[in-house]
C-alpha cells in the first residue's frame, strides 16, 4: 500500500540530495553561472531545464544499481568495505582542498548556441552524477532511510530533478552576486564535505562490523 507521507519523504530526500550535491561549485553549477554571465539569465534558466533531463536518466540508472545491491545482500559487505576506503579518501581529499583554500573555476567551453541543448550536453558528460546517486542512495537504503522500490524510486528521481533545477536556477538568477562569493563558499563547503565523508566512512565501518 502506497503511503502519502512516504511519497513526500522520498521526494524530499531526492530534492535534498540533488540540491546539496550541486551546492558546491562544480561542472553544472559553474556552467550555469557562466551561461548567465555570457548569455543572460533567461539562457541560463534554459540551460538548467536542459541539464535536468540527463539527471532523470542518471538517477534512475543509479537507483536501479542500488536496487541490485538490495536484491543481492551477499555483496553488501563488500560494498561497505569499499565504501570505507572511498569515503576515507574523499574525506582526506576535501580536507586537503580546504587547507589549500583555493578555488579554480573551470568549465568546458563548447560552441553550442542553443542553451537548452548545451545544458543537456554538459549534464550528460558529468562523470560524477551516476556514482553520486548510486553511492548515497545505496547507503540510505542500507540504513533503512530509503525504499528502493516503485513508486518511491520514481518519486525520489522527480525530487532530485526538482532539487537540481532549484539550485541551478539560483545560480542563474544570482550569478553576479555569487561570482564574488564562491571563493568563500567553496572554502568552507569543502570542510563540510570532508566531515560528511568521514561520517559516512564511520557509518560504513559500523555496517561491516554489524554485518
Amino acid at each position: 500500500m502506497i503511503e502519502i507521507p512516504q511519497i513526500i519523504y522520498h521526494f524530499v530526500i531526492g530534492f535534498l540530495m540533488a540540491f546539496i550535491g550541486l551546492l558546491s561549485p562544480g561542472l553544472l553549477t559553474m556552467s550555469t553561472l557562466n551561461t548567465a554571465i555570457d548569455r543572460g539569465q533567461q539562457k541560463a534558466v534554459k540551460f538548467a531545464i536542459g541539464a535536468i533531463i540527463p539527471i532523470f536518466i542518471q538517477a534512475h540508472i543509479a537507483l536501479l544499481g542500488a536496487e541490485y545491491i538490495k536484491l543481492h545482500p551477499d555483496i553488501i559487505k563488500s560494498f561497505s568495505k569499499i565504501a570505507i576506503i572511498v569515503f576515507s579518501i574523499l574525506s582526506i581529499f576535501f580536507y586537503k582542498q580546504y587547507r589549500q583554500r583555493k578555488l579554480v573555476l573551470k568549465t568546458p567551453r563548447f560552441s553550442i548556441d542553443n542553451s537548452f541543448l548545451y545544458g543537456i550536453f554538459v549534464s550528460f558528460i558529468n562523470p560524477l552524477a551516476i556514482p553520486f546517486y548510486f553511492t548515497y542512495s545505496t547507503l540510505l537504503e542500507l540504513n533503512n532511510w530509503l525504499s528502493i522500490t516503485e513508486p518511491y524510486i520514481t518519486v525520489f528521481v522527480f525530487g532530485a530533478i526538482a532539487g537540481a533545477f532549484s539550485i541551478l536556477t539560483i545560480y542563474a538568477k544570482h550569478a553576479p552576486k555569487l561570482l564574488g562569493k564562491l571563493q568563500f563558499v567553496a572554502k568552507h563547503f569543502k570542510l563540510i564535505m570532508a566531515l560528511i565523508m568521514l561520517f559516512l566512512a564511520i557509518g560504513s565501518l559500523i555496517n561491516v562490523l554489524n554485518y
